[in-house]
């Protein structure tokens, strides 16, 4: 699963499935798009990451 740690001026992606995979965001929807993207890739039969993707640019 893809889980994301912000600060007030970044934000770290991670894949709990995958231990080596870490990414670098500058915001918590940059997050998302990078976990989305790397779930789509990576973990096709899961949508978590893209469900959250979603939500977010639907409020927008």
């Amino acid at each position: 699963m893809i889980s994301l740690d912000s600060t007030p001026v970044s934000t770290v992606v991670l894949c709990s499935r995958c231990p080596g995979f870490a990414d670098l965001a500058d915001s918590r929807a940059e997050g998302w798009r990078i976990g989305a993207a790397h779930e789509e890739r990576a973990h096709p039969e899961t949508d978590q990451a893209r469900d959250t993707l979603s939500k977010i640019r639907a409020r927008a």
